[in-house]
């Protein structure tokens, strides 16, 4: 449904649940199972005008010698025909009204009471106590007997939100584990997390080691991380709390598959970098799950008085609303709050984009980690109501706090003595001595967080690409340039390193062909010389001439046959293509990256040519022969057409 995600209904259970001290009441969550729900709506239960699209219907039923004679359809909705999810819609709706118009008791929580929800043929009630129970089966009959809906009873479960003495109501079993909308439901929000990802991670890792058997390219199995890998993550990551050691281990498995589960050659942050700054577009498990309660953020903003946000919006208004906790220098444990685990963690993820840069102009005194009373930040509603929230506004002409009657004098609200000492204490000297002289504030600063540059990224409703540029914000400080950046510089200089890291991309080639160039930039391609560090019995003679050490710059560069192949390349783009063409070691490890010349088109193939003739030597190095341009010039069918420069 447009403005709907399925996680809407997971998280209201699972906020009724995680917030269940909110409730008076012994309440609990009764979940209908109807029995097929799709096939046993009657016709004569949807409007007229509705009914006039199913008239005249018949069927037949196919038998071994033939079919049946045909017969008229009297009830069920179609499944696979595009109309019937909203025909049944409409009944459910007219259930929804059904309950909401009976005498049902729902929950009452947050200053609210809330009765049932819906998705497709899945409805829960909410019921106040035990009693309730037989009233929602007499009520649920009573539209079944109009509908055709039927109660499957057996398949109904109910969830008590406190102890229970009893094991059923009603013949119906109470349970303290179920399972809605795909999900594990569970008081315990730690084990919540196991339960509902540990088969999953489980299954993703049994997967991706299957793709192991397979010849894959670096790129090709990061990709598979994300089709494979995060893909069957993200379902359970969107509602739910997801510890951190659950996804460091993710992580884990995930970057572990990246390099055949053998050794790491290049760092993780260097990896989890885009194209243009030498990495492979790594996304990491933690950063998917950041971004998720991001968008939770977002959504909330939109509209926090919904059904789905009346919970959540009642317990921040507690220390001001969501809003203005956002910007405020917090530290969770110190926010005078009982916060479910997954509300903990969607605080978390916005404070680890959301920098606080103390201004004497933004230090407020509410929420502020620094302004304690009793190891907890405070809030005091009414004076925020009356608009004191600045540590500033506390300060008299003279530099200092301001006393009692200062206090009362200026702002004229009803504080007691001991509410105001409880504040004033608490301002450590530290902030005085920085705010000290820096005057009263003109006007209070905006308390909107999509404001912010961050929020502006983060709460952006017509930006695209939203998720990457959010993912983008907890990247930066997580990724790091790779180190072969400084090592190259000290023997090339002015490197345009933008360019070199995208250059293997700028052609229609196969994922094995950049590697190679990729492996021999960030200095681990598997020359003989480098695998010594691994393996100490092996021989370092270069696999072509078979008397220098092995090592990358004399495989590609140094050996007499490397010498030979880039001479005669070199020799047919000075008549092809460049007269007077040469080559150097620098360009056969970055390629001509210059973007001021004036034969753009001829460097362009010059650098095709360069790439394909490095994969050429390292196809010549594992298949035991020797690099050739004549044998590069038959497998290469660019070259054939390098004279065609039609094709610009």
């Amino acid at each position: 449904m447009r403005k709907r995600h399925i996680s809407n209904n997971i998280r209201l259970v699972l906020d009724i649940i995680d917030y269940s001290f909110l409730c008076p009441d012994d309440s609990y969550i009764f979940f209908l199972d109807f029995y097929k729900a799709f096939d046993t709506v009657e016709h004569n239960f949807i409007f007229q005008t509705v009914r006039t699209m199913y008239c005249k219907g018949n069927s037949s039923i196919r038998l071994k010698n033939g079919t049946s004679p045909r017969f008229e359809l009297q009830r069920g909705i179609r499944q696979g025909c595009p109309a019937s999810p909203y025909l049944f819609i409409l009944c459910s709706q007219l259930l929804s009204n059904h309950i909401k118009n009976s005498t049902l008791k729902g929950i009452s929580i947050a200053e609210r009471e809330v009765i049932l929800t819906q998705l497709a043929d899945d409805t829960t009630l909410f019921l106040k106590d035990a009693s309730q129970v037989p009233i929602a089966i007499k009520t649920i009959e009573l539209f079944s007997a109009a509908s055709g809906l039927c109660l499957n009873l057996k398949k109904c479960e109910l969830f008590s939100l406190k102890e229970s003495d009893t094991s059923q109501i009603c013949g119906i079993p109470i349970k303290d584990k179920i399972t809605y909308l795909g999900i594990t439901i569970m008081k315990n929000e730690e084990e919540r997390c196991s339960v509902n990802f540990n088969l999953i991670s489980d299954k993703t890792k049994k997967k991706l080691n299957q793709w192991l058997q397979r010849d894959l390219s670096l790129k090709g199995r990061v990709l598979l991380t994300k089709a494979e890998g995060l893909s069957r993550l993200t379902y359970a990551a969107i509602p739910l709390f997801v510890n951190k050691n659950l996804s460091n281990s993710i992580d884990k498995s995930l970057f572990n598959f990246i390099w055949k589960n053998k050794t790491h050659y290049v760092k993780k942050s260097v990896i989890m970098n885009t194209f243009e700054r030498g990495g492979l577009n790594f996304l990491d498990f933690t950063t998917l799950n950041n971004t998720f309660k991001i968008n939770w953020i977002k959504h909330f903003l939109k509209n926090p008085t919904s059904t789905w946000n009346f919970i959540p919006n009642y317990i921040f208004s507690k220390v001001g609303g969501l809003e203005f906790l956002l910007l405020c220098d917090y530290k969770i444990e110190k926010i005078p709050l009982i916060l479910s685990k997954f509300h903990k963690q969607m605080l978390l993820a916005w404070s680890l984009i959301y920098k606080h840069n103390f201004s004497p102009h933004r230090c407020f005194i509410w929420n502020n980690q620094l302004i304690k009373f009793k190891n907890k930040s405070l809030f005091f509603k009414t004076w925020f109501n009356n608009n004191i929230i600045l540590v500033s506004q506390l300060i008299n002409d003279n530099g200092s706090l301001m006393n009692y009657s200062e206090f009362l004098n200026t702002f004229g609200i009803p504080v007691t003595p001991r509410e105001f000492a409880i504040v004033m204490d608490a301002i450590p000297s530290g902030i005085l001595i920085l705010l000290k002289g820096a005057g009263k504030p003109d006007c209070l600063p905006d308390l909107d967080p999509k404001l912010t540059s961050v929020g502006k990224i983060c709460f952006a409703t017509t930006m695209r690409n939203n998720n990457r540029n959010i993912r983008s914000l907890f990247q930066k400080d997580v990724t790091s340039i790779p180190n072969v950046v400084s090592y190259w510089s000290n023997f090339v200089n002015n490197l345009n390193w933008g360019n070199i890291w995208n250059l293997p991309y700028k052609y229609l080639l196969t994922n094995k062909v950049r590697e190679v160039s990729f492996k021999i930039i960030h200095r681990y391609y598997p020359a003989k010389h480098y695998l010594l560090r691994f393996k100490l019995d092996i021989c370092v003679n270069c696999s072509f001439c078979g008397i220098c050490p092995e090592t990358m710059v004399h495989l590609f560069w140094q050996c007499p046959y490397a010498i030979t192949f880039w001479k005669d390349l070199s020799r047919y783009i000075s008549v092809n293509l460049i007269a007077d063409f040469s080559l150097f070691w620098k360009n056969v490890l970055f390629g001509f990256h210059d973007n001021k010349s004036k034969k753009q088109k001829e460097i362009y193939l010059v650098n095709l040519l360069i790439i394909l003739g490095k994969y050429h030597i390292h196809k010549a190095k594992f298949s035991n022969s020797k690099p050739s341009f004549i044998a590069f010039g038959k497998e290469t069918e660019t070259i054939s057409y390098i004279k065609n420069f039609n094709m610009f």
